[in-house]
Parts: C-alpha cells; sequence; structure tokens
C-alpha cells in the first residue's frame, strides 16, 4: 500500500470510544467485512508503525481501534468516519467498575493498580480525575476535529436500533446482532444504580464530565435530526414506549401460558 493518502479501498475508519459498546461493533464488522480486512489499531504506537502495520495488511477495507479521530487525517479521504458514544458519567462509572473487576494481575495502568490495591471509592476515583482536567471525549477521541466530520455517530444507549440504521445506510448483508458486553462486576446494575441515586457523586461526576456531556448532548441532538425527531428527548420517550410495549406483549405471553397450564392441569384431573 504505497499511496496511502490517496486509497481508495478504505472503507470504514471506526473509533472505538472506551466502555460504548466498541467491541461488539467490532465484532459485527469483523461479520460484515471478514476477520482479515478489519485491521485493529489499539497499540500505542507513532503513527508510521501503524502505516508499516497496515502496509503488511494491504487487504484491510476497514480500520477499527482505540485512537484520536484525527489521526487518519491525510489519508483514505473516501472512508467513512465512524463512531459510538455514551451518556459520560454512566460512561465513567462503567469503567470504575469494569477496573475493579479485572483480575489483579492485569493491571492497565499505576494507576489502576493503585485504585484497586487502596479501594478506591468512586468518588474518590472521581476526584483523582477531575485533578487531571481530562475529559476523554473531548481531549482526547475528538480532539480537533467537529461532530459533523463523522458520517455517522451512534448512540450506545440506542445501539440496536442505530446499528441497524448504519447497516441500512452502508447496504451491509444480514448479520448476527449481538448483545453488548455487560459489565462483570458483581452487582453491577446494583452498584449503578446507587450510584445515581448519589446527588453529591452525580454533582461532582457532572462538574467533571462537562466538556465531554457537551459533545453527547450535541450528538444526541444529531441523532434527533437524522430520526426525523423534533428534540432530542423525544427519542427517549420512543424508547420508553417500545420498552412498554415489549414488556406488554412479554406479560401477555406468560399469562396466555399461565391459562394454558391451568387448563391443562384442570383436564388432567
Amino acid at each position: 500500500m504505497n499511496n496511502l493518502s490517496l486509497d481508495s479501498q478504505m472503507e470504514i475508519i471506526s473509533v472505538h470510544v472506551h466502555k460504548t459498546a466498541g467491541s461488539t461493533f467490532g465484532r459485527a464488522l469483523k461479520q460484515v467485512y471478514g476477520e482479515m480486512q478489519v485491521f485493529g489499531d489499539y497499540q500505542p504506537e507513532k503513527f508510521e508503525k501503524t502505516l508499516e502495520r497496515l502496509s503488511a495488511q494491504p487487504q484491510s477495507r476497514v480500520i477499527h481501534g482505540h485512537f484520536a479521530a484525527g489521526k487518519y487525517k491525510g489519508h483514505f479521504p473516501s472512508a467513512k468516519r465512524v463512531i459510538w458514544l455514551r451518556n459520560p458519567i454512566i460512561q465513567f462509572i462503567s469503567g470504575y467498575f469494569f477496573w475493579k473487576s479485572q483480575p489483579q494481575k492485569n493491571f492497565f495502568s499505576q494507576e489502576h493498580k493503585y485504585m484497586v490495591e487502596n479501594n478506591i471509592s468512586l468518588l474518590e476515583f472521581a476526584e483523582i480525575q477531575a485533578k487531571k482536567g481530562i475529559n476523554p471525549l473531548a481531549d482526547f477521541y475528538c480532539l480537533d476535529v467537529d461532530l459533523t466530520d463523522f458520517y455517522f455517530i451512534g448512540i450506545q444507549e440506542f445501539f440496536q436500533d442505530d446499528l441497524a440504521k448504519l447497516k441500512q445506510m452502508l447496504g451491509w448483508p444480514e448479520f448476527k446482532m449481538e448483545v453488548f458486553n455487560q459489565n462483570k462486576y458483581p452487582n453491577y446494575r446494583e452498584h449503578l444504580q446507587k450510584a445515581l441515586a448519589d446527588k453529591s457523586t452525580m454533582k461532582r461526576l457532572t462538574e467533571i464530565t462537562s466538556k465531554d456531556m457537551e459533545l453527547y448532548q450535541k450528538a444526541l441532538d444529531m441523532r434527533a435530526k437524522r430520526q426525523g425527531l423534533s428534540s432530542s428527548f423525544q427519542q427517549y420517550d420512543i424508547a420508553l414506549s417500545a420498552s412498554r410495549q415489549k414488556l406488554s406483549q412479554v406479560q401477555a405471553k406468560l399469562e396466555q401460558n399461565r391459562c394454558i397450564i391451568a387448563n391443562t392441569v384442570t383436564v388432567s384431573s
């Protein structure tokens, strides 16, 4: 792959923001394009080294990994940029418990090691991050790019709907829709709800993630426009209505099965 800037083979450049169902999306990409045609860019290395690895995988049609969206500026101009975002507060909480769920031999960094070995609380961890003053989305993944530079921005909270929309937009063939990875920390859902109900924790997390929250809200507004909705809040109303309808269907099915079982017992008697 000699002239990377003019290469037209690359179709997708996918930014995997941590804890946004990026692993699930990566598996979907491999189903659509093939395992060997999806280049994983997860190594912290110089750009020249990445290009060397890409040259060794000339069949690649997709780049997917943890990298800043501006990394490939000037390269693959015809490739479509894709990114998935998530509510920054829930993303922060999820990341905290994800770190706590890892075996103690698998530390990602000295910070991770310190957090686990000293049993740092969520709020204490938030204060550590606050001192850095870094919002990962605004200060890394989307640094020096505009959200309008992306062909598609998916929202993790609407993952299946947005993945189906992207499939339609790109004319992808059918593939297996997987459920994204669940946080493996014991009783994670309970811990999440407890954190969300704690006013002091929420106040601090809102302050810490303010820059990322601004980008997330803009992405929600863009999604609402894409869906033909009047506001970003309407999409949550639609999702809630769909969930209620699904719950009603499940309850109706359970009631039907209960009646069948009751009739069977009566006949047997």
